[in-house]
């Protein structure tokens, strides 16, 4: 039996469906490093590459997006070696990001979709 191989790079498209263009705010590479678009247009998707870190072999990091003025879009990813891949996606007001507190969700969440504190 193999096992999987260190991670090489994490491919991420964001697909914009909202009615205006959301902006970079901030980045995070734990592990890696990316290219992140500076905005993402309306009905329209943006793809980047986060290239892993070839000492680890890890690609593992986040970006928050500007919705409206108080509204932020945090995206963020964890491609491990010999795990599976995982992605957080969480809307927020908050202005100052703890991405110590997305590393954690990505950390500790299992490996299936959920969908919590709509509205």
């Amino acid at each position: 039996m193999s096992k999987v191989g260190p991670a090489v790079s994490t491919e991420v498209y964001l697909n914009n469906q909202a009615d205006q263009n959301f902006s970079t705010y901030d980045k995070k590479d734990w592990y890696g490093f990316g290219n992140q678009p500076l905005n993402v247009p309306v009905l329209q998707t943006q793809y980047f590459q986060h290239l892993a870190d070839s000492n680890v072999g890890s690609s593992e990091g986040g970006t928050m997006f500007v919705v409206k003025q108080d509204i932020k879009l945090v995206v963020v990813w964890r491609n491990m070696r010999d795990e599976s891949n995982k992605v957080h996606i969480d809307i927020t007001t908050d202005t100052n990001i703890n991405w110590n507190f997305y590393k954690t969700k990505l950390t500790t969440s299992s490996s299936h979709a959920e969908a919590t504190n709509l509205g």
